[in-house]
């Protein structure tokens, strides 16, 4: 055990130049209260000690005096629907350094609903992960990322404290007060051998219905909605060019019914350093409803992969929204 744990933190700390260059912990453009934190007085105040990352963002980097407000987020558990909301809050320093925030109740405002992305990623170098953490959550439309084995993973990098929720969850949080966002992120760790396959994906809700199979594949956990879109991302080959991924968004989702406050949402799938093996693909296209996709003619770094592709997919999805709102306006206007 103790062998294993070292290999890991090797690979931990092993890593290109490029790779230590950590997002910015001072960019806060939203001050994050975590539930428990909330305040059960009635004026719902918060305190943060002294040597919280908030107070010094709050007092060194703001240079926020008593009297004067920040805005705050308050976030809701991960296994809520809710998505938190925004207000802003009064500074007051406190005598042990530290720092009371007081919410101001007519500035309160619900954090709106948007789309939504789940991001499917085979197991990347632990350095690159740390990196992608706080990157992935800062995307607003980010609610949910699943870390898969895949075939062509390295073993040891599943041993890596990226991993570790103890680990990623404060990341997650820099990468949620980065993106100004409240609504909570999910994260799946599927690290068993048949990670790829139906069965895997389908007890996490990730399979496409296709009503059209007469075969008995299809199961409960299927989901066929039609504002979902599940991107495969690939290089392609000589004799295969995947479409584009925006174009791939759009032909899926069109779209979304306003009228059932709908919001379109999407699946993307990034592969290991190796990239995916044929039998994965197959399972991904074949078997679970994905379309493949590409972001360009450049065979990309797993992390400018990930965040190349949720900027496209998320500006895609922005896309059908805004569509959908101004159909829904001519409708009814007519």
């Amino acid at each position: 055990l103790s062998v294993t744990l070292h290999s890991a933190s090797l690979f931990d700390v092993a890593c290109p130049s490029t790779l230590k260059l950590i997002p910015p912990s001072a960019t806060m453009n939203l001050i994050l209260i975590k539930p428990n934190e909330t305040s059960l007085t009635d004026t719902g105040a918060v305190d943060l000690p002294p040597d919280d990352e908030r107070t010094t963002h709050i007092i060194k980097h703001l240079n926020k005096k008593t009297g004067d407000t920040v805005s705050v987020g308050y976030i809701v558990d991960s296994s809520s629907s809710g998505v938190g909301c925004k207000c802003k809050a009064t500074v007051l320093h406190r005598e042990n350094g530290g720092v009371r925030l007081v919410p101001i109740p007519k500035t309160m405002i619900q954090s709106p609903k948007e789309p939504e992305i789940t991001l499917i990623l085979a197991v990347p170098f632990p350095a690159r992960l740390k990196y992608l953490w706080p990157v992935i959550t800062s995307f607003s439309a980010v609610t949910r990322v699943v870390i898969v084995k895949g075939k062509l993973s390295n073993p040891e990098f599943c041993e890596s404290k990226a991993l570790k929720p103890s680990v990623y969850e404060p990341m997650i949080e820099k990468g949620m007060s980065q993106g100004g966002r409240t609504r909570p992120v999910k994260v799946d760790i599927c690290l068993e051998d048949d990670a790829i396959s139906r069965k895997s994906f389908q007890c996490l809700g990730l399979v496409r219905n296709n009503n059209n199979n007469n075969n008995n594949s299809t199961s409960d956990t299927d989901t066929d909605d039609s504002s979902t879109a599940r991107i495969f991302l690939d290089c392609g080959d000589e004799d295969k060019t995947p479409p584009p991924a925006r174009n791939v968004v759009l032909e899926q989702i069109g779209m979304v019914n306003n009228s059932n406050n709908e919001f379109p949402s999407a699946i993307v799938a990034v592969g290991p350093e190796r990239g995916w093996t044929d039998g994965e693909a197959r399972i991904f296209v074949e078997e679970c409803g994905f379309r493949s996709a590409m972001l360009g003619s450049s065979i990309l770094r797993v992390d400018t992969a990930v965040v190349s592709g949720l900027g496209i997919v998320s500006a895609a999805l922005d896309e059908c929204q805004n569509e959908s709102d101004r159909e829904y306006k001519r409708k009814r206007h007519n």
